[in-house]
């Protein structure tokens, strides 16, 4: 899903090496051909208001703070999520107060009439410790706390040294208690009964000038339907995420960010819902809006997360989560002014096609292929594009395209029943150097971002693993 939502940001800005023949040596578009003449009045307006939301958004990226966010993702990649020491600093901590709890099943409870014959309570509403790293960085000292917190030795851009205690990491959680009851791991006949707060908070902070700063906040909550206890029938949910981050390499500058989000699943009808917006240093970059519907709405709550041990299977996951369902529209808007509104009909279906195009694609396939593959993505996908601006509607298609020596399937916006522009053509030499400015930056930062999923489905999968093997110890003992 991930994939596709970036594919299609990517479709409205990309441009390949052929950008280039459609501008001459001044960087102006290329004259249209005589029989273009009755194209769209607008349509050289249209054109500069997407150069000029492309310009606009590289010029509100302060990418010196995008360096310290991938310095958050590489710490936490390397000392918590990638270190044995914090798995068994915090989850056998856990674990043991887990086990503090097994208890067997009173005859004629709710539990004993779902079969269960033992069970143990996780409750993550009171799991308060501090682990600090020692100087050595090679483990951690464990105390009790008001909260949850993981103190991180880190480098210092200011100083240029390795200081300890330099990142913090806070975790609160409150509101209504809502309780689900899960088996265990491998354990036959034990429950696991865990217990959830509806509003969680936390903060990643740094001490880089010298003092905390609270480089990351963020505030979710998490609701089910009135009569429920747990969201096997939908949930809703809404977060904020806030940014202030002390750019280290250019003095006192901050840089602040503000992502909103908010999910709303109906598991009986088969219905979704998601919104997200980014403000940047008080410009709205982005938002987004997605509908979902179709089966297997619940099921990633049936997956058996163990099979899926690689980062590549990450997206056989994505897959088997999307099952049959179609996204009935989803609208993304570029700084309030540029709109891309598509439909699929099919995700699963056209995943699929999209990877075989790929991976043929690589492999150099001949326009003849990649034309198949075209016609099948547009019958899966249909799409337009608003411009504020000229508050103008445009149909959008994919056709295939020579760059270089390869062929790609790239979007063209159609301006009349004669005349359709490509997005290659749409973007002028200047343009093309703000966007991949864009990509430049962000690309580091985005592949740690990948090896922290990687990293968090392996976590996941050493505490099943881990819960499993307590559960077990429990029965026996």
């Amino acid at each position: 899903m991930k994939r596709m939502y970036l594919w299609m940001l990517a479709a409205i800005l990309i441009c390949g090496a052929s950008v280039f023949t459609s501008c001459d040596s001044n960087d102006n578009p290329v004259q249209p051909v005589p029989e273009q003449s009755q194209a769209e009045k607008n349509r050289d307006k249209f054109i500069e208001h997407t150069r000029a939301t492309v310009k606009e958004l590289a010029e509100n990226m302060n990418f010196t703070s995008w360096e310290t966010a991938n310095n958050y993702d590489l710490y936490f990649n390397q000392y918590v999520l990638n270190n044995p020491e914090f798995e068994n600093a915090v989850l056998y901590t856990f674990m043991s107060e887990v086990a503090e709890t097994a208890k067997a099943v009173e005859e004629g409870s709710a539990l004993a009439e779902l079969g269960f014959g033992s069970y143990v309570t996780v409750d993550l509403t009171n799991f308060n410790y501090r682990f600090t790293m020692n100087a050595e960085n090679t483990g951690f000292d464990v105390e009790p706390a008001e909260d949850f917190e993981i103190l991180l030795n880190g480098y210092n851009p200011q100083t240029k040294q390795l200081e300890q205690g330099l990142y913090k990491v806070t975790w609160k959680t409150s509101g209504t208690t809502l309780t689900r009851v899960l088996p265990v791991p491998n354990v036959k006949g034990m429950a696991m009964v865990l217990n959830l707060g509806t509003e969680f908070q936390f903060a990643l902070s740094s001490k880089i000038s010298g003092s905390w700063n609270d480089d990351f906040t963020g505030i979710m909550h998490y609701q089910v339907p009135d009569g429920a206890t747990d969201g096997s029938k939908g949930f809703t949910a809404d977060a904020v995420i806030k940014s202030n981050i002390l750019a280290g390499t250019v003095g006192d500058k901050s840089d602040k960010t503000q992502l909103n989000l908010s999910i709303s699943s109906d598991r009986v009808n088969g219905k979704a819902t998601g919104q997200c917006s980014w403000t940047h240093n008080d410009r709205k970059i982005l938002d987004l809006s997605v509908k979902e519907s179709g089966a297997y709405m619940g099921i990633i709550s049936n997956l058996d997360r163990s099979q899926y041990t690689s980062s590549a299977s990450i997206f056989t996951m994505i897959a088997s989560v999307l099952g049959s369902r179609s996204i009935d529209e989803a609208k993304l808007t570029l700084l309030d002014d540029l709109t891309v509104t598509f439909s699929v009909s099919n995700l699963l279906q056209l995943l699929q096609v999209e990877s075989e195009y790929r991976t043929d694609g690589r492999n150099y396939a001949d326009k003849e292929t990649i034309d198949k593959y075209t016609e099948k993505m547009n019958e899966l996908v249909k799409a337009e594009i608003y411009c504020k601006g000229t508050n103008q509607t445009l149909p959008m298609r994919l056709a295939t395209k020579e760059v270089g020596i390869d062929y790609w399937a790239l979007y063209e916006v159609k301006f009349s029943e004669d005349e359709y522009i490509s997005l290659l053509g749409m973007l002028d030499r200047k343009t093309f150097t703000y966007f991949l400015n864009i990509m430049d930056h962000s690309v580091d930062h985005m592949q740690q971002s990948v090896i922290v999923a990687r990293q968090l489905m392996q976590f996941v999968q050493a505490f099943n693993g881990m819960f499993a093997e307590s559960g077990q110890t429990m029965v026996n003992r």
